[in-house]
């Protein structure tokens, strides 16, 4: 049976819209084999890279010492490859919404591992770090294009199973490098790191080189493209974006973020869950490694705390959708539901986030069994994915395929910016403040930011009202789901 979309639901036959609610080029009627591989290439290329973004630490002490450097810019390594991972998602995906999500998966991927193979090779610090730059900005266009693949191919009533399928991976990768790294640091170099990075790549790169073209626009004027060649034989011609598009393709991310307040609230309380994230990776050494003596290897193992809690999120994300979405549906009718139901996972994901702190930070802090600090990792881990899994899918559910890449765009980039900026002073603050007080500092202000995602639900539909990207074509959708199912309004 075809599914219904806010793209398909009224239609008529041309070149610009779907040829009816069946027509089989649309990704919403492909069979679900082709769907669920379309699904797994973002979601295990965004495992692949944020996994190249963490591993690195496993050898920062070793860096350190073989380029004659301080540990705190041994990491550098780690946070320039964040932030060139933020930089590169504003180009990505309203690249991708202008020529299509294929291409821009199968040209970049190749470039990230040939700045991840620099990377192993280099013969200073310099070079490393310039690599690793590179490599994150290549990188970016899986962690930031994957949302938009995702919104092709899944109706909204699908959405809340799927997506944290994908949502997932840009967390549970981090988490899993310093569990492979600790030990591949301990048996072998530093250099080691990238070759396991490179190894997995190769891996999924051939698992991606079969894929389909997602995006409907994309998709549209290549049969359209094909059949004007069928009736008169031209010579085909790549059309390059005039100046205008350019600059729209690289501002629309950032004016998104000052101008959208959906985007620009959620991208804060999202940026600094992502930043004590990554705060993590030089918290857990220092700590585990300072207070309680373990080896790289061990402290690597703590990390398997944060995977845990990256699993229990994601399934209580998809546990929650699935008690509440189809009951929403029959109330609002197919594809009409308010895009606000969509933050119940944040909404009791986010007491996790301080609660987890609080206990981290003073469990550690008196030397408690060292059990209980890695426990408490867990619900920081849970809340984390909860309120960005959440968060993404309001964004994504309110802005469509056509701006929601470019939405979550510049959510990626202020993530990926305090992802960034946090390791570099985490050492200084937690030996600083002491353990308990520093924890507790970032407990205090994920307290303050508690209410985003309630004061969202509460006044999300009158800011969507305001809005100068929900898509005519999306509102005309509700306007009309709601003439025919009047029982309940937006």
């Amino acid at each position: 049976m075809a599914h219904s979309s806010p793209s398909n639901t009224q239609l008529d036959p041309g070149t610009d819209d779907w040829r009816g609610p069946d027509d089989p080029e649309c990704p919403y009627n492909w069979p679900m084999w082709k769907r669920i591989y379309m699904t797994s290439i973002p979601a295990f290329l965004c495992v692949n890279v944020s996994f190249a973004s963490s591993i690195y630490t496993s050898g920062a002490d070793s860096i350190a010492q073989h380029f004659d450097v301080s540990y705190t810019v041994a990491l550098l390594g780690l946070s320039l490859f964040l932030w060139g991972l933020g930089l590169g998602a504003i180009i990505a995906a309203p690249v991708s919404e202008y020529y299509g999500r294929r291409i821009v998966y199968l040209s970049t991927v190749p470039i990230f591992g040939l700045f991840i193979l620099g990377s192993g090779l280099a013969q200073n610090f310099a070079t490393l770090i310039v690599c690793r730059t590179l490599g994150g900005f290549f990188g970016s266009a899986v962690v930031s294009v994957g949302g938009g693949t995702n919104a092709d191919l899944w109706p909204p009533a699908l959405a809340g199973f799927v997506y944290p399928f994908y949502f997932v991976s840009p967390f549970l990768g981090p988490a899993l490098g310093p569990v492979i790294g600790g030990f591949v640091n301990e048996q072998k170099d530093f250099r080691w790191l990238e070759w396991v990075i490179l190894f997995m790549l190769a891996f999924n790169y051939l698992y991606s080189i079969p894929q389909f073209e997602t995006y409907k626009k994309t998709i549209l004027q290549t049969r359209n493209h094909s059949e004007k060649q069928t009736r008169t034989p031209q010579k085909f011609k790549i059309a390059l974006p005039s100046s205008d598009v350019v600059q729209r393709i690289v501002l629309k991310p950032f004016k998104m973020l000052f101008v959208e307040s959906i985007v620009l609230f959620m991208t804060i309380y999202m940026a600094f869950n992502f930043a004590v994230f990554y705060s993590f990776f030089a918290a857990f050494p220092y700590i585990f490694g300072g207070q309680y003596d373990f080896t790289t290897g061990q402290q690597g193992l703590t990390f398997l705390s944060i995977a845990l809690g990256c699993v229990i999120g994601f399934l209580a994300v998809v546990y929650i959708d699935r008690r509440t979405y189809p009951a929403l549906e029959a109330q609002y009718g197919v594809g009409a539901v308010p895009p606000e139901y969509r933050l119940y996972g944040a909404m009791v994901g986010c007491a996790l986030n301080p609660v987890s702190l609080f206990w981290f930070g003073w469990t550690a802090d008196r030397g408690v069994y060292w059990l209980s600090p890695v426990i408490a990792a867990v619900p920081f881990a849970v809340g984390n994915i909860m309120v960005y899994s959440s968060g993404a899918l309001y964004i994504m559910n309110s802005y469509g395929s056509l701006h929601g890449a470019s939405a979550l765009s510049a959510n990626s980039l202020l993530r990926y910016a305090a992802g960034g900026a946090f390791p570099l002073f985490t050492v200084q603050m937690f030996s600083s403040l002491g353990i308990g007080w520093a924890s507790s500092l970032l407990g205090f202000v994920s307290v303050a930011l508690v209410p985003v995602p309630w004061v969202l639900y509460k006044y999300g539909h009158r800011i969507r009202a305001h809005s100068q990207y929900i898509t005519i074509q999306k509102i005309e959708v509700v306007e009309s789901s709601l003439v025919e199912d009047k029982s309940g309004s937006v």
